[in-house]
């Protein structure tokens, strides 16, 4: 999909998703809007599949993995029981459910909280209030500036570009930005592994707990530690899509769905069979 006429944060994670209510609502969006864009020098000139059609394929030889690292002991029990009667759905409608391993997928966090900042450092240094973006009165130029940036952003946005703006300085790139380059090198290697292993798909959780209320969180950290099981697809630059496979205490429990790259219909195969698989059980 292409990401022309999106405001950069990050360049290499950036990316266009879509929402539907069920899985072919999201099969039809993700079939409208993909495709080459020759006004976005990262597209892909891969032909877009009819995601749709997936609705009529079945489970039957598709090897499912299980990555060990992402159903940790301490893994919520409730997301435990709700993600393996998903895995049970599917193993009774053909797949394999295959136990594998993404030993680097543990770092993944820390690896994410670096790069990302560190690229919405660079990318929205440029709205300041001159060239982009709106402008704040101060004394003097300085004064604009720091009148704009700090009216501009908030509190999250400015967290982050003052910790991208640190792990990019002189004496800490080194120590930081690339180290966390070479450990992302070392997770794209594990899903590629895994995939050229035989393995179809990977199923995790979305979340390791259930949702939690609003404003019940104010750690940063541990609002960051909700995405340790969906960055490493960010980071990977593989597809990766959640479906609903229960509730706790009336909120949705999300499934996650992670395909080799451009293998987004064997994503929606899998999707279209937890959906009809669980029916209703999916919702409650």
């Amino acid at each position: 999909m292409s990401r022309y006429g999106l405001v950069a944060f990050a360049s290499s994670l950036d990316q266009v998703g879509v929402f539907g209510r069920t899985v072919d609502h999201a099969a039809l969006a993700l079939r409208t809007i993909a495709g080459y864009d020759p006004l976005d020098s990262t597209s892909a000139a891969v032909p877009v599949p009819d995601y749709c059609a997936a609705a009529r394929g079945g489970m039957t030889g598709v090897v499912v993995g299980k990555p060990k690292e992402y159903f940790p002991d301490d893994l919520d029990p409730r997301i435990r029981e709700r993600c393996d009667r998903a895995l049970d759905e599917l193993a009774r409608l053909g797949a394999e459910i295959r136990d594998v391993s993404l030993p680097h997928s543990r770092l993944a966090i820390e690896v994410y909280y670096i790069i990302a900042p560190a690229e919405a450092s660079s990318n929205l240094a440029r709205f300041d209030g001159v060239r982009y973006g709106a402008r704040l009165s101060g004394d003097g130029l300085r004064g604009m500036y720091e009148a704009t940036r700090s009216g501009g952003f908030g509190p999250e946005v400015t967290r982050r570009i003052l910790l991208g703006t640190y792990v990019l300085s002189a004496g800490y790139y080194d120590a930081y930005y690339r180290k966390a380059q070479q450990v992302r090198a070392l997770i794209t290697r594990d899903f590629a592994r895994v995939f050229n292993s035989g393995v179809h798909l990977l199923f995790t959780p979305t979340t390791p707990t259930p949702a939690f209320e609003l404003g019940s969180k104010s750690d940063p950290y541990e609002m960051y530690l909700s995405d340790v099981f969906t960055a490493t697809a960010n980071l990977a630059g593989v597809p990766a899509m959640s479906a609903p496979i229960g509730r706790v205490d009336g909120l949705p429990v999300g499934g996650q769905l992670i395909a080799n790259h451009f293998d987004e219909r064997q994503m929606f195969v899998a999707a279209y069979a937890i959906e009809r698989g669980l029916g209703e059980d999916a919702h409650r």
